[in-house]
């Protein structure tokens, strides 16, 4: 029989169970953790949802790059870009992208061409330096 010391005892509040509830594992065991023992004190990996969080954010995370324009390359723009009315635009997309596009118009019963302006509408909001720029040709085109 094995003797109990005063070793076995733990402060209040410091007690770790010694052997983790089967009922709490959803993964196999390994061969150092038999029988959900764990006399080693190996810590816990990871988890995966963690792992996914951190791929997500590396791949979601970072803000596009935005490139300075020049006042000249901005008046150059508006001179080829002002006409009255609509402007048509050619968009090429990939056979996948075109497929969701006409699911989603169908499912929402609203055109390609609303989505796709409501989608351009969001992402110039989020880029508050067209704003800027539009500001700076108004300025330039209304002085002397």
């Amino acid at each position: 029989m094995a003797a109990l010391s005063s070793g076995l005892l733990a402060r209040k509040g410091q007690a770790r169970p010694a052997m983790r509830s089967g009922a709490l594992i959803s993964f196999p065991p390994s061969q150092s953790d038999d029988l959900s023992w764990n006399d080693m004190g190996a810590g816990e990996g990871v988890p995966p949802v963690l792992v996914q969080r951190d791929l997500l954010e590396a791949r979601i995370g970072k803000p596009a790059a935005v490139a300075e324009v020049s006042l000249a390359a901005a008046h150059r723009i508006r001179r080829e870009t002002q006409t009255e009315g609509q402007t048509a635009l050619a968009l090429r997309i990939d056979a996948d992208r075109h497929l969701r596009l006409r699911l989603a118009s169908a499912i929402t019963d609203r055109s390609a061409q609303d989505l796709l302006t409501d989608a351009l509408d969001a992402l110039l909001v989020a880029v508050p330096e067209v704003d800027t720029l539009v500001a700076q040709l108004s300025r330039a085109r209304t002085r002397p």
